[in-house]
């Protein structure tokens, strides 16, 4: 067997607040190593399942949050960007019994979840798919539902799980934290998170068998940006459509072209030198 895994940081046990977010946090380093030890347990819960191999996704941030030697030899990681995929590149491989998210947390326009964004963090304050309102485990769920890949597993804090649910449907959710406000939580000890991670990684594996790809047929794309200029320079574009000052549609061929321009629009910098 083979798993896909994307993973974040925002939803990793003990992770509440910007500090942790990136380098220059003080607590940066204990956060990462937090999250490559949740993805470690359900990388070995899956492998006492019969999975051979794993596909990994860092997904956060410089997408290299990940400690990469710290993983066992059958996981084989997407690091950095861009990618067309985003979140989930290396799913398009094929052949995966199911994909796990690890780490997630909720979308930008919830009124509640530990430091929820959608993608573009602070750029956008919400983005629809087909009129629905999805956060980042919607979106990512219907570009692996592309490749007819279901998930099987979500973890992340109590708000986001619950958000993934209505979106997704009933797949098995892991909690490690019970939201408080935008930057607090009660949160599990990593020993106690890891455990429950390994339990959650196995009985999702046994249901595998029954899940069923998300699939988002003839994907419309909205984002409305907390800024009125990205949508301003979008709306040149060939194909879309400003259709308020802070809300720009794009009408895509599928999940993956929808994937391609999202990673433009937060990626792209006229400046940008390499």
């Amino acid at each position: 067997m083979r798993i896909y895994i994307s993973a974040d940081i925002e939803g990793i046990v003990g992770v509440v607040s910007r500090d942790q977010l990136m380098p220059e946090g003080f607590e940066y380093e204990n956060a990462r190593r937090w999250m490559t030890d949740t993805v470690v347990h359900a990388c070995e819960a899956a492998h006492e399942e019969g999975v051979e191999e794993v596909i990994l996704s860092d997904s956060h941030g410089n997408g290299e949050s990940i400690l990469i030697d710290r993983l066992p030899d059958y996981v084989q990681v997407v690091r950095s960007w861009p990618r067309p995929l985003m979140m989930m590149q290396g799913v398009e491989l094929g052949s995966f019994v199911g994909a796990m998210l690890l780490g997630y947390h909720a979308g930008a326009n919830h009124a509640s979840g530990v430091l929820s964004h959608t993608i573009g963090g602070t750029a956008f304050a919400e983005v629809r798919i087909n009129g629905t309102v999805m956060p980042e485990a919607g979106i990512n769920a219907a570009i692996a539902g592309h490749f007819g890949v279901p998930v099987l597993l979500a973890s992340g804090d109590n708000v986001a799980l619950e958000e993934i649910r209505e979106r997704i449907g009933d797949i098995v959710t892991v909690p490690v934290k019970q939201v408080y406000s935008t930057q607090s939580a009660i949160t599990l000890t990593p020993a106690v998170a890891h455990r429950r991670i390994r339990e959650g990684v196995k009985k999702a594996l046994s249901r595998a068998g029954s899940a069923k790809p998300f699939k988002l047929e003839n994907p419309v794309l909205e984002i409305v940006f907390r800024n009125r200029l990205p949508a301003e320079y979008l709306s040149y574009l060939k194909g879309v459509e400003r259709t308020d000052g802070y809300t720009i549609r794009y009408p895509g061929d599928d999940m993956v072209d929808v994937s391609r321009f999202i990673q433009f629009v937060v990626g792209y910098n006229s400046r940008l030198t390499f």
